[in-house]
């Protein structure tokens, strides 16, 4: 894989992860953010320098490659569990998690026996690709077999539910994740062919179709899947932030006029009192922005002699309109909960 995809795919997916955070922070995609955090950092070992850093620090004896391996596990596993409870009406039971997480743990220790037990791990040969060696062909061969089972899982939760969301946003999110596990499963089939190939014919040159399709599925798989299951949180997050945003400005504009049409009635107020440089920190400036607005459209109704400018009420129709936006059309059940 070439080196800038090699460096690009874990950045968008560390990005990915960063926009999720204020969704999970908000209890939203608490899973998903995991499941980016996971896969970034396994994809964050791919590059040739990073790899070896790595490794010296463990030790210099390929570990790092058996650790690239584990985490993939753990990111299929995450992922598995994800969709799984995005599909069930009441959510994944204790059973089903507690079977994704036996078996991902039965594959890290088949892994862990396999790499532990082989000389392999001490030669230069894991980069080679395809070995004419049981142990290492086997070795590989879980992580693949665990892949391309689940790219199947996942393309067909992704396709079912593409037509039920009305997002186009959402809809846009699962056809990338769809492309994304036909890239894993083409890379999966091809690696576990080719790994058939070169131990029945140790003279197996890895080259023509199948390797530029290989190339090819490296590539349009974590970039996809890294598009498909950030890009309706980005979305939500820059537009979150962008209220947010607009909530704060409203809400620094809006406060003199609030504190001096309130001087006559302060009873009318339960918004608590909030220094200048306050407004600029406060959590949740919507809410605040609203309780001043009706507020101030309280005390003009009990006494409507009350002068307010041209430019005051020109805020006071902004801040009407920040407040009332109706929300947009979102399901909070199926794979809409994942993306």
């Amino acid at each position: 894989m070439p080196t800038t995809v090699l460096i690009f795919v874990p950045v968008l997916l560390w990005t990915a992860a960063l926009f999720c955070v204020p969704s999970a922070v908000r209890g939203h995609r608490r899973p998903l953010l995991w499941f980016l955090i996971v896969s970034a950092l396994t994809l964050t070992l791919q590059p040739k320098p990073i790899y070896e850093v790595v490794d010296a620090f463990l030790g210099g004896i390929n570990a790092t490659y058996f650790l690239f391996h584990a985490l993939a596990i753990v990111a299929v596993a995450l992922l598995d569990v994800i969709v799984q409870g995005a599909l069930s009406a009441g959510g994944i039971t204790r059973n089903r998690g507690r079977a994704s997480a036996l078996v991902a743990g039965l594959i890290i220790t088949a892994q862990a026996v396999l790499f532990l037990s082989s000389d392999w791990r001490l030669k230069d040969i894991v980069s080679q690709g395809f070995v004419a060696r049981w142990d290492f062909t086997l070795y590989a061969s879980t992580t693949w077999i665990a892949m391309a089972f689940f790219a199947v899982s996942v393309s067909h939760a992704c396709l079912s539910d593409i037509r039920k969301q009305p997002r186009m946003i959402t809809r846009l999110s699962l056809v990338f994740v769809t492309l994304a596990c036909l890239g894993v499963l083409l890379y999966a089939l091809i690696s576990l062919t080719s790994a058939a190939q070169s131990m029945r014919d140790p003279g197996f040159v890895f080259q023509g179709w199948p390797r530029t399709t290989y190339a090819l599925a490296l590539q349009i798989a974590p970039v996809s899947l890294a598009i498909g299951l950030g890009l309706t949180a980005t979305v939500d997050g820059l537009t979150a932030s962008r209220k947010t945003f607009h909530d704060r400005v409203l809400l620094w504009r809006i406060t003199p006029m609030w504190r001096r049409l309130l001087l006559t009635t302060p009873d009318l107020s339960i918004d608590r009192k909030l220094t200048r440089p306050g407004l600029l920190v406060v959590r949740r400036p919507g809410l605040h922005l609203y309780r001043r607005y009706v507020e101030i459209r309280d005390s003009l109704l009990l006494d409507p002699t009350q002068a307010v400018s041209l430019a005051e009420q020109s805020i006071i129709d902004r801040v009407e309109r920040q407040t009332q936006v109706p929300p947009g059309p979102i399901r909070h059940d199926g794979i809409n909960t994942v993306v």
